[in-house]
């Protein structure tokens, strides 16, 4: 049987593959030696066309933003901020990049407290509960990396199409503009 954490990442990187697809972007996760970073998203530039099959090639627009996902049951709401406790080792390889690197956030997926609640299958419907929320770290880093971390993720920070979309937007023009002074 799988272990539960096992189900909870399942679970977590399947909302990913389903919200990237009805966002229509591009998606990688690793499978392992993730060093920290589980994945990446990028816009698409464009859809070439081979005309002689006719099959579409996908090109990266080359805008990647990395993600460190986590899933948890172990979160609470208080005001707008949802708050969980994380490994300082994990906190730390967000915290710790550089301001010219690429970009990446941290994603939470928040399970109900029950198991039982976690998904419904049914004829009509494929539900999937609760919800991702995601944010950034900027650091400072932890000093004991045994410990944990109280993150907050604003309630306003729900991971969806939209907030996909615009955080891939907000950093192509982010580098469109460090890119259109690199040359003067």
């Amino acid at each position: 049987m799988l272990t539960k954490n096992h189900a909870q990442e399942g679970l977590s990187r399947a909302y990913i593959q389903a919200l990237s697809s009805a966002a229509r972007i591009w998606s990688s996760m690793k499978d392992e030696f993730d060093y920290g970073f589980d994945g990446q998203f990028d816009l698409i530039a464009r859809v070439e066309v081979d005309p002689a099959s006719g099959k579409q090639n996908l090109v990266k627009a080359g805008y990647t933003v990395d993600f460190q996902l986590k899933c948890s049951k172990d979160w609470k709401i208080v005001g707008d901020d949802v708050l969980w406790r994380m490994n300082s080792k994990a906190y730390n390889k967000l915290a710790g990049r550089g301001r010219g690197a690429v970009p990446a956030i941290l994603i939470l997926m928040c399970l109900p407290e029950n198991e039982d609640g976690w998904m419904d299958f049914s004829e009509d419907a494929l539900v999937l509960r609760k919800c991702c929320y995601y944010t950034t770290v900027t650091g400072p880093m932890r000093e004991n990396e045994n410990s944990k971390h109280q993150v907050r993720f604003p309630r306003s920070n729900l991971l969806n199409v939209a907030s996909l979309t615009s955080i891939l937007n907000k950093n192509r023009e982010r580098m469109d503009a460090a890119f259109s002074t690199f040359g003067e």
